[in-house]
């Protein structure tokens, strides 16, 4: 071996040893996602729900397992919303982005519905604001408010829609956490 090898061998076992003493063995979540803790467990909620601006007003149950996924960097939400003898499924991702610095929802439906949203909080308050997608290509924008109990075990909700320049309400819930169930 000629020392223009070795030396080569010798650069190449330097950068890979710097590459991986580099790197965390063990990257924790940003303090940020915390703020994510009051929706942990599980959550019965129940109101009036309407999907369309002149659709007809329903009764909705609405059941949410929110957990911590993934090392504790993504809440995962499993839902099923019951209303007109339907029941629909959904799952929600909430995470935090530290480039743009913001929590985001991201949203998928068993009827083809996705949606983004935004997260801000404030003490007892959370409001989440962004566009859902029909599977159709349906847009509609929406603003949730959530409002929390002092001790985090209750909470009430209201989203206001817009479609096509039409707003409305389309949901009011109120509910409780129970225990966290796997």
């Amino acid at each position: 071996m000629n020392l223009r090898s070795i030396a080569i061998r010798m650069m190449v076992l330097t950068f890979v040893s710097t590459s991986v003493h580099g790197q965390s063995s063990s990257p924790t979540p940003p303090p940020e996602l915390k703020k994510w803790d009051v929706w942990i467990g599980d959550w019965k909620l129940s109101g009036l729900a309407k999907d369309t601006p002149t659709g007809p007003e329903y009764k909705v149950n609405w059941h949410l397992h929110e957990h911590w996924i993934l090392g504790g960097f993504f809440v995962q939400v499993d839902q099923t919303w019951k209303a007109n003898n339907q029941e629909l499924h959904s799952m929600e991702i909430l995470s935090y982005d530290p480039v743009k610095k913001i929590h985001t929802v991201s949203g998928f439906s068993s009827d083809g519905w996705t949606w983004a949203l935004t997260a801000t909080f404030d003490k007892t308050t959370t409001t989440e604001e962004g566009v859902a997608t029909g599977p159709d290509g349906a847009i509609v924008t929406s603003r949730i408010d959530w409002e929390f109990s002092s001790d985090g075990k209750a909470l009430s909700g209201t989203q206001q829609s817009e479609q096509n320049g039409v707003r409305w309400t389309a949901f009011t819930v109120k509910g409780t956490k129970s225990k966290m169930m796997h």
